[in-house]
């Protein structure tokens, strides 16, 4: 049992367990683990019982799943055989933004009781697609050109690609997805000018392109434009409001902005949006969670991060990190906090 508690430890405090366990004697009847229970009450901000659809996990804060669980019809649930440790609970509901929490059994005895209340995810009605109405537009030519240049895209001929593009347009002016496909060249290319004109005409050619309304948000916010990313950007999820690209940007602007609020709702938007998104995503909601000093939800997203993206960019800087949050414990609202991870805008 203490080999299997040992592997499921962070790396980062392996040894030091390993180093009081050789530092002091262990009597025969500690070696038999002491266990905890949770039970607990999933709710609405309206104190009513979310009934069925409702998902409780529990981890260990390395991130092994520990058991799963669902309420009842009152929303009442219980996790058995918990080691006096700490753990994360993940509740999930359909409607609702996912909420987790941080258990710490290692001081006290007996059961913990927890209430989550859970808060209800805007419903937003899935917009019939507009149609592409500058691809049904735009001449056969010019269409089969843009082909070409998307296929020279994916093989990484830039030059090609940007060449092609430019011909398409030639052909057809207002061509959004050539103009689009242009100016993400032009973003890989740093001539974030030339990309931001080429999609303000795409948008003005057709306002329910999400694509181009999503990457000229991009470019506006890597100009500092904020205010005029938060237009463009509105002006999109008008039109397209399932597009998760669009809060994610729209967030991005929040949180430049100091808006950690706001850029934490859209955020968490995309999440009930795409309960897959981006690993990049996890890490923006970890960048506000420690602005708002909730460092428990911070050290989730980071986990969650990390299981997406071992060795992605922002990796060895939450790795770093990880062991200041776990050891605040409990007292996450009153440790200092650690510096927030440089915002990634994809």
């Amino acid at each position: 049992m203490q080999q299997r508690w040992r592997r499921h430890l962070p790396h980062t405090l392996a040894g030091l367990v390993l180093l009081i366990g050789l530092g002091f004697p262990v009597s025969p009847s500690a070696q038999v683990r002491e266990v905890r229970s949770v039970t607990g009450e999933v709710v609405t901000e309206e104190d009513a019982a979310i009934s069925s659809g409702v998902t409780v996990a529990v981890e260990t804060r390395d991130g092994q799943s520990w058991a799963v669980v669902h309420p009842d019809a009152l929303g009442r649930f219980e996790v058995t055989n918990l080691y006096r440790q700490t753990y994360t609970l993940t509740v999930k509901a359909e409607g609702f933004y996912p909420t987790q929490l941080y258990l710490d059994l290692k001081d006290g005895m007996g059961t913990v009781a927890v209430r989550v209340v859970m808060h209800r995810a805007p419903r937003t009605k899935a917009a019939a697609p507009l149609p592409a109405l500058t691809d049904l537009s735009a001449p056969k030519d010019a269409r089969k050109v843009f082909q070409k240049a998307v296929q020279a895209l994916h093989a990484n001929q830039l030059d090609d690609a940007r060449e092609k593009f430019q011909k398409a347009i030639a052909e057809y002016p207002c061509y959004a997805r050539a103009l689009t496909g242009l100016a993400s060249i032009q973003v890989a290319a740093h001539d974030l000018d030339a990309a931001a004109a080429n999609l303000h005409q795409a948008v003005r050619c057709d306002p329910g392109f999400p694509d181009a309304c999503a990457l000229l948000g991009k470019v506006l916010n890597n100009q500092k434009k904020f205010a005029e990313s938060e237009e463009i950007l509105k002006q999109g999820l008008r039109l397209s409001p399932d597009a998760w690209s669009l809060y994610d940007q729209l967030a991005t602007a929040h949180y430049n902005e100091g808006q950690y609020a706001k850029a934490q709702e859209e955020w968490l938007r995309v999440l009930a949006l795409d309960p897959a998104p981006p690993a990049e995503v996890h890490a923006k909601l970890a960048a506000v969670y420690i602005q708002g000093g909730a460092r428990d939800k911070a050290y989730a997203e980071m986990q969650a991060y990390l299981r997406a993206e071992p060795s992605g960019r922002f990796a060895s800087a939450f790795k770093a990190m990880m062991p200041r949050l776990a050891q605040s414990g409990a007292q996450v609202a009153t440790s200092p906090q650690p510096e927030p991870p440089a915002i990634p805008n994809p």
